[in-house]
């Protein structure tokens, strides 16, 4: 029997929740924080959709890792998810400024 084989001590293996946790919190937070740092309007409906990736990642953290490397991915994918989320307002106010001087010229 191989020592890869053996799973982590139970303290490493049950920390995932708190994780999952702390990411479910900062990701509708970073959401909020972006959009009041964010020089948009008032966003219509249609556009608030595309949290729909970032809060996907988030939600992604809850799949319990069997591994290290797997760990390293759901703490990777909710960090992810947050930045996107933060950024979105952002993104979203750049590319409405490009398309509206590509279409003005």
């Amino acid at each position: 029997m191989t020592t890869n084989s053996m799973p982590g001590p139970p303290y490493a293996r049950r920390q995932w929740p708190a994780v999952a946790a702390l990411f479910t919190v900062l990701g509708p937070a970073a959401a909020w924080l972006g959009r009041a740092i964010s020089y948009l309007p008032e966003v219509p409906g249609p556009y608030a959709l595309f949290y729909v990736v970032p809060f996907a990642l988030v939600a992604a953290t809850w799949i319990p890792p069997r591994t290290d490397a797997q760990r390293r991915r759901r703490l990777a994918m909710g960090s992810a998810g947050c930045l996107l989320a933060l950024f979105y307002p952002n993104v979203l106010v750049v590319t409405w400024l490009v398309l509206w001087a590509v279409a003005g010229s």
